[in-house]
Parts: structure tokens; sequence; C-alpha cells
């Protein structure tokens, strides 16, 4: 069940027009810690930082990911792990989780600067996908049998 709901969701985020979100990081501090996801999607991020193409990845693991809230100097979030708090920007975008896809395009985690409307089918398609089991990426990761 999970890797249907995973090829729909993949099928149904790839038909969402993200050209308005070329080169825009007004979502970015919605990046963070603890972000739901399926099993499939946690191995896809393992695969993609195993790989050459992880290397951004595996180096932005390590940055600290205390960051300020934009627009203050007070007010603290925790960065998801894989977002690049120096250069702003998700360092697995080609593999990042649906929730993260949807970003600024669904009516419960709309546009920042209202840029994007919001997609016709993302609530019915975030159903089906919240209905199969998720973790987040260190309890996928603590799952996991030691090496």
């Amino acid at each position: 069940m999970e890797l249907i709901v995973l090829q729909d969701a993949r099928r149904f985020a790839t038909g969402i027009d993200q050209a308005p979100c070329d080169g825009c990081d007004a979502c970015g501090a919605r990046c963070t810690a603890g972000v739901p996801m399926l099993r499939p999607e946690f191995e896809a991020i393992q695969a993609y930082l195993a790989g050459p193409e992880g290397a951004e990845g595996r180096r932005v693991e390590q940055e600290d990911k205390q960051a300020p809230y934009p627009g203050t100097d007070d007010v603290f979030y925790t960065a998801c792990r894989f977002r690049d708090i120096e250069r702003g920007r998700c360092s697995i975008y080609p593999v990042r989780p649906l929730v993260c896809r949807l970003f600024g395009h669904v009516e419960w985690l709309p546009c920042p600067i209202e840029k994007v409307p919001a997609v016709p089918g993302a609530l019915e398609m975030m159903r089906r996908y919240g209905e199969a089991p998720q973790k987040t990426y260190e309890e996928w990761l603590a799952d996991q049998p030691a090496a």
C-alpha cells in the first residue's frame, strides 16, 4: 500500500507547476525538524545520500540546525537536517518527501508570499498519504539494524 500511495503522490506532485517557486525560498522557515515521511521516501533519501549527488546533503547534515525565524533575531527554530542554512535551500531537493513538495501549494501550507494558488486535489492526496505509516527520518534511522 505504501508504495502505491507514494507512486500516486509523486505523480500528483509532478503535475504541480513549480515555476513560481524557482529561486524563491520564502517557504524555507517551514523546513523544520521532524518531517514525517513514508519508508520508501526515507530509503530514497538514504540512497541519494550514499551516492555522489548526496555529497552536499552529507555536508549539510553537519550544520548547526538552530536558525533564527525569518524577520527575527531572538526567535529560533530547529531546521530540518537537510536544510542548508547557509545557502537557504534543500540539500535533498530531488528526493524530498511529499509534504515538502506541497509547501506553498496547498491550503494548509499556503505560499507565504501569495505567489502560488492552492492545487486542486491536494487535500485528498494528503489524506491518502497520511493514512500510510509514517515516521521522521530520525525514527526510520533508529529502526535500522546496527551495522
